[in-house]
């Protein structure tokens, strides 16, 4: 059964309305996807997000496990006729009462954003690309790899706070969203 799709415009508000909503719980937020790639039909939102976290002391002054303010703004959407469908500490999908999904990806330790924004965008085919060792095809050095939303050599994170990092490491230039496809060199 294929999805409903809607048009950029009316996908754009949408994920703008939701992304004011979810901010002031976000140390970062942004839109991803196939509106970050701007395509003019748009089956589901995507957001990548870094929450805030707040830590709070038991009665005897210990602190408590970090408590993510994003899933209780994601908890104050549901009176707003939103349903959660999955609820996951790195990923949650929301349906929407506009009818359609919301897709936040978490960005959490040993996560980093540049990563987790790049292979978020896709499409999916470049992201498969980006992730995959040269020695099989791919475009990510081949004393590399990509676990945990992170770029790993001899067991090192490699850091990689934004997209252009990702792609300096690739040796390609940054790539426009809607530009990217695989083997784009």
């Amino acid at each position: 059964m294929s999805k409903t799709k809607i048009h950029l415009d009316e996908a754009q508000r949408i994920a703008r309305y939701y992304l004011g909503l979810l901010a002031p719980a976000c140390e970062r937020i942004e839109i991803a996807g196939s509106i970050r790639r701007k395509k003019l039909l748009v089956g589901d939102i995507e957001m990548v997000a870094i929450p805030k976290l707040a830590v709070s002391n038991d009665l005897f002054g210990n602190p408590s496990k970090p408590h993510s303010l994003l899933d209780d703004a994601v908890a104050d959407l549901i009176p707003r006729g939103a349903r959660l469908l999955k609820n996951g500490e790195r990923y949650k999908q929301i349906a929407l009462p506009e009818g359609v999904n919301l897709d936040l990806f978490i960005v959490l330790p040993p996560a980093q954003w540049g990563v987790i924004f790049l292979i978020r965008t896709g499409p999916a085919a470049f992201s498969r690309w980006v992730v995959t060792p040269r020695k099989h095809g791919g475009a990510l050095p081949s004393n590399c790899r990509v676990k945990d939303g992170a770029v790993w050599r001899n067991g090192e994170i490699i850091p990689m706070p934004e997209e252009e990092e990702f792609f300096r490491l690739l040796g390609l230039p940054a790539i426009a969203p809607e530009h990217r496809q695989p083997n784009t060199a």
